[in-house]
């Protein structure tokens, strides 16, 4: 029975079968793929850890230094006695050139800039730490006379294995290596590595004077607090280290690999969420039209229990076979998903992947049938009554929408029946209007989140308070102002504003003095990065409630860390700074009682930071940090600025702040706009499958109410207007309620999302004429064009059809 009621359910509304299948399928994939992906980011780092060794410290040092056998001894004993650190390795590397490498059909400007952020090194294969293994995730090898290029530099110059590239020593020579292998290297402390051979390394690194050893150490405790002391302790035994990095740093390629992994897993429970509805709204429609036959097996005495079977076969049977589907194509899928949006990620196992996919999927199979089964439920309440008089059942009064057609005499028809139908029955269209505000969220999420993460306003949370323009000089211009900074005792910055003054153009970067300094909490040390600079403070943007720091004794707190710490404005907290002693020689620790002012948001991941007031100017510089590259000057003349800029630094050196921005995270630009439009188009088709779906179910309840229209003289185009005014209503309010879920509760999930990098008042920024006017306007035209495709069957219903009413 089961089998003839399948076979008898397939026939019937056949497109409509073919789409609810697709729609299971579809689902079925993606929770495999979704699955997947949130398993292999929740064990990235451990996978890390195991299979490439990754170290948490790096340092270096001269390789002429590491030559000393007394360097090199006295190094040995303090890593070896270091009780925090659990394994340590050296290994070659070199550093090169932005534009030392030429790619086929890429320009050396454009590849120097989309990486001048990172460290570009020249490396052996590794051994012992920081392991890297190709796309296929196994370990290779790199012959002589060949180069290993890392993934993040392939996908952005598009060079494949068995080009020809072009290394350019620094002596100048030119080698042609070709490329063997594109690996995935999971170090992230912002160096870019090229391997090569061990006998090229020595080749293509003579003569270089940028040539060290890198120490890569991993440790028990990479806290802020060990790392201060073991520098300290290299300090102490004069051994001449260059950089002590870690490999737990915030980067952009992290935020936005995590970003998108997430809005991934969003679509997928939306589309999801769709489905469940679109199943519930078909179940309804079958069952209303097998009213009779319903009431006619119960007046017979079968139990309404095994008519939930009888009638969800077509549904079991879908989704048992859309199971069958995703598991067979989940793991393909599962696989590019992953390498997709973590480039680097070492893949699970296997069978990791397989077992994690197919439970996912045999739970989505499990949940679909209940929740069938669930919705047959309805069934219940046919009675015996029904099979016999079907609706008509005598007189049946109901309240109706008090609204009358002859009191809205500049209301049309059309519009009137179209509203007073949706006002009057809105719990039929409750589904319909929760799947298209779900379809309009998922197509608004996509473009908006990346309108707000690649914007110059997110740089706010970095703590700039303008980012007009970028700045990228060549080696040579980088070497003359260094050049200049030690002759005249000017920072770098001062150098290029003094260019900029002289030559005229109103613009100029911004910078702050950042120094170290730490209080007591719980008997613990809490370290805090200190900026100040006179002029400086008052540019910030402080959280509501706040103000700029002035007096010495003032401070603003990041309010990530002030929040954890139960610290608000007006506060008064001890901090112990390392500031300049006597003789402005070196720096000594004092302890300051500092009143909290203002609270700023800022990006901590570990590093929290204290602005000090306008007047402190005592601190101990260890580094400078930017805080703006400003121009003065009205927005329509920044142009006019920018194109001044590139006659004084050279054409390729200079862009707008979003320019910038959009090279500096281009392959992942290439993502966002991958969201936008493939899944805002696969979105927008989905609404169309489920507005012809939804139509076709309409037309063919609707016919005695359209055979009455027509008895009564309307035309068939008044009629469509009827219908197509309705799902214009229905859009309208659809969309309206898609832009307040953004608006609010996107902006919300955005921001708590972004509070694991330890950032507070994170939110979405709109573009008003594409938020509000042409995605909507896409939306709508994508489904009124459904409708009208579907609404051409209204011609063939003839006016005898009244009878069925």
């Amino acid at each position: 029975m089961f089998f003839k009621m399948l076979k008898s359910d397939l026939k019937r509304k056949r497109g409509l079968n073919v789409i609810l299948f697709i729609f299971i399928s579809v689902a079925s994939i993606l929770v495999f793929a979704g699955s997947v992906q949130i398993f292999s980011n929740f064990t990235r780092e451990r996978s890390a850890k195991e299979l490439c060794r990754t170290s948490d410290t790096q340092f270096w040092i001269m390789e002429d230094d590491f030559r000393d056998d007394a360097i090199r001894s006295k190094l040995q004993d303090i890593l070896d006695s270091e009780e925090n650190i659990t394994g340590w390795s050296t290994s070659p590397m070199t550093r090169i050139s932005e534009t030392a490498i030429e790619y086929p059909n890429c320009d050396l400007n454009e590849n120097r800039y989309m990486y001048m952020m990172k460290i570009q090194a020249l490396i052996t294969m590794p051994l012992e730490h920081d392991l890297v293994y190709d796309l296929n995730d196994e370990p290779f090898y790199v012959p002589n006379g060949c180069i290993a290029i890392p993934i993040e530099v392939q996908s952005t110059v598009g060079v494949r294995v068995g080009d020809k590239v072009k290394y350019t020593a620094c002596t100048g020579e030119v080698y042609e290596l070709e490329v063997c292998c594109i690996f995935k290297d999971n170090m992230d402390n912002g160096i870019v590595r090229y391997i090569v051979s061990d006998a090229d390394y020595k080749v293509l690194s003579d003569s270089s004077n940028r040539s060290y050893i890198s120490y890569n150490l991993q440790t028990n405790d990479d806290s802020d607090n060990w790392l201060s002391n073991f520098k300290d302790k290299l300090f102490d035994q004069d051994i001449p280290i260059l950089s002590v990095t870690y490999s737990r740093g915030l980067n952009d390629d992290i935020v936005l690999m995590e970003i998108i992994s997430v809005l991934v897993v969003l679509i997928s429970v939306f589309l999801i969420l769709i489905i469940f509805m679109t199943i519930r709204f078909t179940i309804i429609a079958d069952l209303k039209a097998e009213e009779k036959e319903i009431g006619m097996m119960k007046a017979l005495g079968v139990d309404s229990f095994s008519f939930r079977w009888l009638f969800a076969a077509k549904y079991i049977a879908f989704a048992i076979l859309g199971g069958i589907v995703g598991i067979i194509a989940g793991l393909p899928a599962a696989g590019a998903f992953v390498n997709m949006f973590g480039p680097d990620c070492i893949l699970p196992e296997r069978w990791e992947m397989i077992l994690i996919g197919v439970l996912s999927v045999l739970v989505i199979i499990i949940v679909m049938i209940a929740f069938s089964l669930f919705v047959m439920g309805r069934i219940k309440k046919i009675s015996v009554i029904d099979a016999i008089h079907g609706e008509n059942r005598g007189e049946r009064f109901s309240k109706r929408f008090p609204m009358f057609l002859h009191r809205r005499k500049k209301m049309s028809v059309p519009f009137f029946v179209a509203l007073t139908d949706i006002l009057m029955r809105f719990k039929r269209y409750i589904f319909l209007l929760i799947s298209y505000s779900l379809g309009a969220v998922i197509i608004l999420l996509g473009f908006n989140t990346r309108n707000s993460v690649i914007n110059t306003r997110y740089t706010q949370y970095w703590l700039y308070h303008g980012y007009d323009f970028s700045l990228t000089l060549s080696d040579e211009m980088e070497d003359e102002i260094n050049d200049e900074c030690k002759k005249t005792g000017m920072i770098y910055t001062e150098v290029i504003n003094q260019r900029l003054s002289e030559a005229g153009i109103p613009a100029h970067i911004d910078t702050m003095y950042a120094g170290e300094g730490y209080m007591k909490n719980d008997d613990k040390n809490k370290y805090f990065d200190i900026f100040w600079k006179k002029g400086e403070p008052e540019k910030v943007t402080y959280r509501k409630g706040g103000s700029a720091p002035r007096l010495a004794n003032e401070a603003a707190m990041s309010a990530y860390t002030a929040a954890k710490l139960g610290i608000d404005v007006g506060d008064v907290i001890k901090l112990t700074i390392n500031e300049k002693n006597e003789d402005k020689t070196g720096y000594v620790e004092n302890e300051r009682e500092i009143v909290i002012t203002a609270l700023v948001d800022f990006m901590e991941d570990g590093d929290p930071i204290i602005i000090m007031g306008d007047e402190y100017d005592n601190g101990y510089t260890w580094w400078s940090t930017f805080t703006g590259f400003v121009i003065d000057a009205p927005e329509s003349e920044k142009p006019a600025v920018i194109a001044q800029m590139k006659e004084l630094f050279g054409g390729d050196n200079v862009r707008t702040g979003l320019q910038a921005m959009r090279k500096q995270v281009a392959r992942f630009d290439t993502l966002f706009k991958l969201f936008e439009f493939v899944i805002g188009g696969a979105v927008v088709l989905v609404l169309m499958l489920i507005t012809y779906l939804y139509m076709s179910i309409f037309v063919a309840e609707e016919v005695p109410e359209t055979a009455l229209l027509k008895s009564l003289g309307f035309r068939n185009i008044s009629i469509k207007a009827w219908y197509l005014l309705r799902m214009i209503i229905l859009l309208a309010v659809s969309i309206a309620l898609g832009e307040l879920y953004l608006w609010t509760g996107g902006s919300l999930l955005f921001g708590s999302f972004m509070t694991q990098y330890e950032v507070t008042g994170m939110k979405l920024y709109f573009e008003f004429p594409v938020s509000f006017i042409v995605i909507p306007l896409i939306i709508t035209a994508a489904v009124l064009f459904t409708a009208i495709i579907n609404l051409r069957s209204i011609k063939n219903i003839g006016i005898w059809k009244i009878s069925e009413e």
